[in-house]
């Protein structure tokens, strides 16, 4: 155990005793240049337009915080051109307006199947959770089911810039 001892004494004082003289240590800084380097095209990362399925996906998850909330401006704004989503925001507005709430644990998408490429069109399949409507005093107004929903969703618009235009139950 003495050998241990003896051994990280001789690496440890030396270490400590270079921190201990009166001299201010001198920064070594490097050497300044005259202009500062370009950046390379790897470098300057351009951000990822999003496909028409992350859209898709972000819609549903906008949806689903839609009905948790009762804020449908998102929702709207996602689907200005679809008149069934105006719809579903115009519900869950309703029920908000009136004091009420949706219990509603969220959606799983179990199946996102692109089906027509122009406009984008997906199949898709969606598994809920029962969801609980209810009323201003916190009473049951409606009680909907457990169930997976099959849909068709069309969008319009372009990359980076997609909307609903058509959303129908199959």
């Amino acid at each position: 155990m003495h050998l241990r001892r003896a051994i990280a004494l001789t690496f440890a004082v030396p270490l400590l005793l270079s921190g201990c003289t009166e001299e201010e240590p001198t920064p070594k800084l490097p050497d300044p240049t005259t202009s500062s380097p370009t950046p390379t095209p790897e470098e300057t990362e351009t951000p990822e337009v999003e496909s028409a399925e992350d859209f898709v996906r972000r819609w549903v998850e906008v949806g689903d915080e839609m009905q948790s909330t009762g804020d449908v401006a998102e929702f709207r704004r996602m689907s200005r051109n679809c008149q069934a989503c105006r719809g579903v925001a115009d519900q869950v507005a309703s029920i908000y307006e009136a004091g009420g709430s949706i219990d509603f644990a969220g959606t799983e998408i179990d199946r996102l199947r692109s089906v027509a490429p122009q406009p984008p069109t997906f199949h898709l399949d969606l598994r809920t959770p029962e969801t609980v409507i209810r009323d201003a005093n916190g009473g049951v107004d409606q009680r909907l089911p457990a169930g997976v929903g099959k849909y068709l969703l069309t969008l319009n618009g372009e990359p980076g810039a997609w909307f609903v235009a058509a959303y129908s139950r199959r």
